[in-house]
């Protein structure tokens, strides 16, 4: 048999590229970027639905509908933004809504 010598190398220490270190400075600022831009539409949206919800009531106030009648619409639109998770509850927020305008004598 012929010995044979292997040499092994070892590896060479790798210092940490400088570019992870900046691509990690940027990836953190882009997120930070993302979720302030995530809240300031929370935002605006809360605030278009507001100034909706002021406009309606204004609007039911110049035809003379009662109160009720908002009320129980203000029911149905947050059944319809609970439709696709839970219909079981949206219908019966609708069922509810249907109750209220009854007892005010509506519809």
């Amino acid at each position: 048999m012929n010995p044979e010598v292997i040499a092994i190398t070892p590896p060479a220490a790798v210092a940490e590229p400088r570019g992870a270190a900046v691509a990690a400075h940027i990836a953190s600022w882009l997120q930070r970027g993302a979720q302030g831009l995530a809240h300031a539409g929370r935002a605006l949206w809360r605030a278009l639905e507001a100034e909706g919800r002021r406009r309606a009531e204004r609007e039911l106030r110049q035809r003379g509908l009662p109160r009720a009648a908002w009320e129980a619409a203000q029911v149905r639109a947050l059944a319809d933004r609970h439709e696709r998770h839970d219909p079981r509850f949206a219908a019966e927020l609708r069922a509810a809504a249907a109750r209220h305008e009854a007892l005010h004598g509506i519809g």
